[in-house]
């Protein structure tokens, strides 16, 4: 892989599935049936997945599994990912037990799994299992090795989304705020006053990924997106000056109360919980969020406007800033899954996925935002995914860090849990610096 993906940690993890792979019996190389009929004596296949029991999504998944065994007779051994389902995957092929199948995020080690032999590239499929017309090409193109046209297709992507700022209406008006502050100093200011009002601020989780990707946005204030990008892959914020007006800008609204209270020891389930509940009047989350925040039924949707993050004056952003993309959730191919007598199998499941009812289903379920051309306007039945249809209209897009810190995520977050308590924009910077060059 490029600079990107090929640090120190990465390596070693290549390394040491690599050895467990070769350990194994040798795979056949990726084929591709060339009849789209089943099987004649239904086979099994064994997959993993991100999308976990009791959320949006497990709802629309079962729903498109339980229609395919039904139709196809296939068998389906499905195993929930656990929150580390990166770590637990790469167990089960160190063990010898690799799935067919796995549906998960590319983020962290995930970015390693072709080099390491763990997964074969899509590209093949992505042309004969008829997907190349329908797929989106910004879809496609972030799934490659390096997020470049050129780069291998790491999977198959489908869970696409966005990553606005929620704005509880109410909470603010209650404050006394009449308007969404759309600058920092807007934003120091709407903070004094929510606090005033014994309102919480800004919540996010701290001491997970939800506190990480919010500093990378308030870092990249001062910087074009292909410095930010460099310097993501390769460190240097604290040589970079416009990355370290980002960081102590980050400092300055730390420091001026704009996040809630004890924020360095939250996670995701407590921003969600708090932000559902209206104990807080802001919140950055993404678009998996939305089915959430109306099946927690305290009609908190109805009181959010979503936009982007207050960004300041003489910075990158023309407008406040926000997220989007198509790394979330897609489809990887083990080696297991692409030899001979699963890769036909495999091919069928992946596009029962992608038939429009199927995605359909996901974006009014779990309000995903679709990788395929189409018209699914009229399945965007949720109030909030209906409003981040017009968000590129008052957003700027800033650069999303998964692809570009890649193995370094982990410890990035252990830096950020200090940020977001008292550490100086030094410690900061010296600390990204070393968890990125590991």
């Amino acid at each position: 892989m490029d600079k990107t993906t090929s640090r120190a940690a990465r390596a070693t993890v290549a390394l040491t599935l690599a050895l467990a792979l070769g350990a194994c019996s040798t795979p056949a190389e990726p084929t591709s049936s060339s009849s789209g009929e089943p099987p004649a004596a239904p086979g099994s296949l064994n997959v993993v997945t991100r999308w976990a029991a009791g959320s949006p999504e497990a709802e629309a998944q079962t729903r498109i599994l339980d229609a395919f065994t039904a139709k196809t007779g296939i068998t389906l051994n499905m195993t929930d990912g656990l929150e580390t389902i990166d770590d637990q995957v790469e167990t089960m092929v160190a063990a010898g037990q690799a799935p067919d199948l796995v549906i998960v995020n590319l983020f962290d080690k995930t970015l390693s799994w072709l080099d390491a032999g763990v997964t074969v590239p899509a590209d093949q499929y992505l042309t004969d299992w008829g997907l190349a017309d329908k797929m989106k090409a910004e879809a496609v193109n972030e799934w490659r090795v390096g997020g470049a046209a050129s780069g291998q297709l790491q999977g198959l992507p489908y869970s696409g989304f966005s990553w606005p700022v929620f704005w509880n209406t109410d909470l603010l008006k209650k404050a006394g705020v009449d308007a969404i502050p759309t600058t920092t100093e807007e934003l120091k200011a709407t903070a004094k006053k929510l606090r005033d009002a014994k309102i919480g601020p800004v919540v996010v989780g701290g001491n997970d990924w939800t506190g990480q990707k919010l500093f990378y946005q308030i870092a990249e204030s001062y910087t074009d997106p292909e410095a930010m990008k460099t310097v993501m892959s390769n460190g240097g914020y604290c040589d970079t000056k416009s990355v370290m007006d980002g960081i102590n800008l980050f400092v300055e609204l730390r420091d001026a109360g704009v996040f809630v209270d004890n924020v360095a020891g939250m996670n995701a389930d407590d921003m969600y919980a708090t932000y559902y509940a209206e104990k807080a009047a802001v919140m950055s989350a993404g678009s998996w969020a939305y089915a959430e925040a109306v099946k927690a039924g305290t009609g908190v949707e109805e009181r959010t406007q979503l936009g982007g993050f207050p960004v300041p004056t003489g910075g990158t952003f023309a407008k406040p800033s926000s997220y989007q993309g198509f790394t979330g959730v897609g489809f990887m191919i083990t080696k297991q899954g692409a030899e001979a007598d699963k890769i036909d199998l495999v091919k069928q499941l992946v596009q029962a996925f992608y038939e429009d009812a199927a995605v359909g289903d996901f974006v009014k379920t779990a309000s995903i935002l679709p990788p395929v051309s189409g018209d699914f306007a009229s399945y965007a039945t949720n109030p909030l995914l209906a409003q981040s249809l017009g968000l590129d209209a008052v957003v700027s897009y800033a650069v999303l860090p998964d692809v570009w810190i890649g193995a370094a995520s982990d410890p990035i977050i252990q830096v950020l849990t200090g940020a977001y308590g008292k550490s100086s924009a030094q410690e900061i910077c010296t600390g990204l610096d070393s968890a990125t060059k590991g």
